[in-house]
């Protein structure tokens, strides 16, 4: 399975989502270093350091709402269903959803254990957990 990678990051000192091409290769740049990704471990000088207290990276998880909004990590997802809202995290090598209350167990996204459900078939992004904390509680 292919999907598209792309990230969004949020600025923490000034406290904002960055989504474009340029503001999110800033935010990459800073946290590895100026040298690029690959080079990551072998800075030559202090301009190449990087700040990864900056920016927080969050990556797309190449799926969307029921809307068709993206979905990425640190979105907070609505359902239909009965249940709190949840939480997109990456933990273990794939994209997981926790409920807010904590009650529920971790669920795969890109594979559910459900397979003739599609969880996102019930969910929208209402926000994330930087812009909109104030949905966790």
């Amino acid at each position: 399975m292919s999907r598209e990678i792309k990230f969004r990051a949020w600025r923490t000192d000034e406290k904002y989502m960055v989504t474009s091409d340029t503001g999110v290769l800033t935010a990459l740049r800073n946290c590895y270093g100026n040298k690029g990704l690959a080079e990551q471990a072998r800075f030559s000088n202090i301009d190449n350091q990087p700040n990864p207290n900056k920016f927080i990276l969050m990556q797309y998880t190449g799926l969307k709402d029921k809307t068709g909004k993206e979905i990425y990590e640190g979105d907070i997802l609505d359902t239909d269903l009965e249940r709190p809202y949840l939480v997109v995290e990456f933990r273990n090598g794939c994209f997981v959803v926790e409920c807010c209350d904590n009650q529920e167990t971790y669920h795969d996204i890109m594979y559910p254990l459900e397979k003739e459900i599609n969880i996102l078939d019930y969910h929208k992004v209402i926000g994330n957990i930087y812009e909109n904390p104030e949905l966790l509680k």
